[in-house]
């Protein structure tokens, strides 16, 4: 038996922010917010990616991203492990769960790196360009939330403020780890 849908108020953010305004007037939402709304934007993105990768080419969204990463390597569409899971900001482990699955399901393969270097390097097959492809016009095509609440300029935009933030966290994540192993030495 189906469960009941339950109705979601018509704007939880700004339920959020009320709150959070209500309970601690002493600080600007203005500092707090965004960051809080861009976190509760990436959940429901990551949902509704991961259902979409999932229903339309039998992937996760995570194992999806492993597919760009290698894409966007081109033209050898091939990384070294390291590489994929920093660029992608996981652990080794997870890295490893989904190349595995990856590789058994024809999307990657794992080949020897050049000789000087040794390891291995994470290829892109010819089923995982293509499906990498697919998904990526699929995801410009459905435009997933956005298309409908926001017009062009305004994604625009926000693909600049976001460019912007991204670029600022990285450093400061860089700057707090190099940090931290210096006082762990």
């Amino acid at each position: 038996m189906p469960r009941p849908k339950v109705p979601h108020p018509q704007s939880q953010v700004r339920e959020i922010a009320e709150a959070l305004q209500r309970e601690r007037p002493d600080l600007d939402p203005v500092d707090y917010l965004y960051l809080i709304y861009a976190n509760r934007a990436g959940r429901m993105l990551e949902s509704v990616d991961d259902k979409h990768c999932r229903r339309d080419f039998g992937i996760s969204a995570p194992e999806m991203r492993v597919l760009y990463a290698l894409r966007r390597a081109a033209p050898s569409y091939a990384l070294r492990p390291t590489e994929l899971y920093r660029t992608l900001l996981i652990t080794s482990g997870a890295i490893t769960k989904q190349v595995d699955r990856l590789e058994k399901g024809g999307y990657v393969a794992r080949q020897r790196g050049p000789a000087k270097s040794g390891g291995f390097l994470i290829h892109l097959t010819a089923k995982g360009l293509k499906t990498a492809d697919e998904a990526l016009s699929s995801l410009a095509e459905v435009g997933v939330m956005t298309s409908n609440t926001l017009s062009y300029e305004e994604r625009a935009q926000l693909i600049g403020l976001f460019e912007k933030l991204l670029v600022g966290f990285e450093d400061r994540l860089e700057n707090f780890k190099n940090t931290s192993s210096s006082e762990t030495d």
